[in-house]
């Protein structure tokens, strides 16, 4: 069909196709199609000339979850995908494909079709063994996509609109080079401090707190001793392991199963090979005579060709060219074939271990076929109970009644929080997605019989929430009088460096000061701005801090166990001129920085001006819905 989008649609073959299909589509009711009112409202649409569908999304969704769970070797679910950003991404690289194809509209640039054809053609993705378009792979691919080749060389030619508008926009944009040596001296500047750490734990004459304080405390900290969210109610939850025990497997059926399977239980024979292929017959030769009289192969390798041999590795037969493959496997361990012909030239091959194959016997996974069998047939009869259970709720029969009539397990709770705990922070035992399921499900009647994750089905009933509360002062009493003592403890551990601080501003010593206090002075190692030298008591704060200081100034700063007092002593500043490999590679990323922010001032240019609606509700209720499915 690429061929003939070149030519127009002007022969009577062709008009007269139109009409039959005008017809076939008022009889089929395509009238009712134009007049309903229920056409779902795009995800994005930009004027009259750009729409982004649900189904756009569904279907870049669908793309993007094949490649994720390919490159990740697991299954990327929509929810995933969407908590780490990936939906809310695909929208919006739609909207600025979008901004881009209606402004080019407006300023009438196109890229004309045999530029987007010759493009497609000449992708390599689309090339097949020859180098040369192979029409197959395109059309797996466009089968993959879920579009026509109209729509695939529409969305091509929209694509380089978008690429050479961008392009012209942003090629000309060189980061200046008195810019990218200012970059490269402040980022690569290193400072080096003196520093003396007061831990937290070096305090120890805090008294216990009154009732009075400890009680002014725990409401001014209320946060911190917040109850979670409570729910009670019942949960059923039932999974293919209930229904295990009322399943019988013949033990012809798992002969049967054990033979459709055989595949799963057998391994392949492997062999360790390595080869040499040569051109020349008779350094082949002399290679093979040379193993054959007791030389190593590696080193009749080195000696006949000055190389090295090629190791495959531990193989099975499909691994090698069909040319060799049988000759390598006839070949016992610690033996050398003869030279061996194939379209690359000769090989000459060495076996150095042979892995016979093998085949588990019947007896060895019976058991794993029976429980095979045995668990799909109790997932059928949970299915079949599923849906007595989904009758029985209709019908208006309780949860805890249908349950019962049902025999399936009830599991009443009387308070748990999103996390699984009771009051108590016990864990209750109860699968975080049912526990999922509680906290969407609304109080009063059952909600849904949902399928979890985990193979089961659940349904709950809540019958009261309990809101978020301030847990009693008697309740958390130990914990507060701890919270208050730490806090304490870092009040007066800031105040003692903030002491030293100033005695050694006022000319006193710092390691004199230090030693008085029992505490250590260290030497940090060179540090760059916000990373600082954890070890040596320089957090990236405290880093930060010393970068707007003078050498001899000081600064305080609060540690994970303490406070510390740093002083600049060194200034290690960077030279772009000693650097220029570095600076060359800085200014790259700063060009590309510049370009970055001119396309996305460009964006929300054309944002202000198109008229651009967008309604992001609609996407986030289809992952809503694929997490609950």
């Amino acid at each position: 069909m690429l061929s003939s989008i070149r030519k127009q649609a002007r022969s009577w073959v062709v008009k007269v196709l139109f009409v039959v299909l005008i017809a076939a589509f008022a009889v089929w009711g395509i009238g009712d199609v134009f007049r309903s009112q229920q056409v779902a409202a795009p995800i994005i649409e930009i004027g009259d000339s750009y729409a982004y569908s649900q189904a756009d999304f569904d279907r870049e969704l669908r793309l993007s979850l094949q490649r994720l769970s390919q490159i990740q070797g697991m299954q990327v679910t929509p929810a995933l995908f969407a908590q780490f950003g990936g939906a809310q991404r695909l929208v919006d690289q739609a909207e600025s494909k979008g901004l881009l194809q209606v402004y080019s509209n407006e300023i009438g640039f196109e890229i004309p079709m045999a530029t987007a054809l010759q493009y497609i053609e000449t992708d390599p993705e689309f090339a097949g063994a020859t180098g040369q378009f192979d029409r197959p792979r395109f059309e797996y691919m466009l089968r993959q996509l879920g579009q026509s080749e109209e729509q695939y060389v529409a969305t091509i030619r929209a694509q380089m609109r978008a690429s050479y508008l961008l392009s012209a926009l942003t090629g000309a944009v060189t980061a200046p080079d008195a810019l990218s040596r200012n970059v490269y001296a402040y980022s690569e500047e290193q400072r080096v401090a003196e520093t003396v750490l007061v831990p937290t734990a070096s305090i120890t004459d805090v008294a216990a707190p009154d009732d009075a304080t400890l009680k002014a405390w725990h409401e001014a900290q209320a946060a911190r001793y917040q109850a979670p969210e409570f729910r009670a109610g019942l949960l059923v939850q039932m999974m293919p392991s209930d229904f295990i025990q009322d399943v019988a497997v013949s033990d012809e059926e798992i002969a049967n199963e054990y033979q459709a399977r055989m595949a799963e239980f057998s391994t392949p024979e492997t062999r360790a090979v390595e080869q040499v292929v040569v051109q020349d017959p008779a350094i082949a030769d002399k290679i093979v005579a040379a193993v054959k009289a007791g030389t190593a192969f590696a080193q009749a390798v080195r000696d006949a060709t000055q190389g090295e041999p090629v190791s495959l590795g531990t193989i099975t037969k499909e691994k090698l060219p069909t040319d060799i493959a049988d000759a390598v496997f006839a070949l016992p361990a610690g033996t050398v074939s003869d030279p061996l012909k194939s379209p690359f030239g000769l090989h000459v091959v060495y076996v150095s271990a042979v892995t016979p194959a093998t085949t588990k016997s019947l007896e060895e996974v019976k058991g794993e076929l029976r429980n095979g069998l045995a668990l799909g047939r109790a997932a059928d009869a949970m299915e079949s109970v599923r849906v007595q259970l989904e009758d029985e709720l209709a019908g208006g029969v309780s949860l805890a009644e249908a349950a019962e009539k049902l025999g399936l397990k009830q599991e009443k709770f009387a308070a748990i929080d999103s996390a699984g705990q009771d009051r108590s922070g016990t864990n209750l035992g109860i699968s975080q997605d049912a526990v999922g399921l509680i906290f969407q499900t609304q109080t009063g009647e059952p909600g849904y019989v949902t399928a979890l994750n985990d193979g089961s089905y659940a349904v709950a009933q809540v019958d009261e929430v309990i809101a978020p509360a301030l847990k009693p002062l008697e309740e958390v009493r130990d914990q507060a009088i701890a919270d208050w003592t730490a806090d304490q403890q870092s009040q007066r551990a800031k105040a003692v460096a903030q002491e030293i601080a100033d005695k050694v501003k006022a000319g006193a010593d710092l390691a004199a000061e230090a030693a008085s206090r029992n505490l250590t002075m260290k030497t940090s190692k060179p540090f760059h701005r916000g990373e600082g030298d954890a070890e040596n008591g320089v957090t990236p704060s405290i880093a930060n801090a010393l970068f707007g200081l003078k050498i001899g100034e000081m600064t305080v700063g609060e540690e994970s166990d303490g406070s510390a007092v740093a002083r600049l002593t060194v200034v290690n500043a960077a030279d772009p001129a000693a650097a220029a490999d570095a600076v060359k590679q800085l200014s790259e990323k700063v060009t590309q920085t510049l370009a970055n922010d001119l396309r996305q001032t460009f964006n929300t240019a054309l944002k202000s001006e198109l008229p651009l609606k967008r309604d992001d509700t609609i996407w986030q209720r289809a992952i809503e819905t694929s997490i609950q499915q």
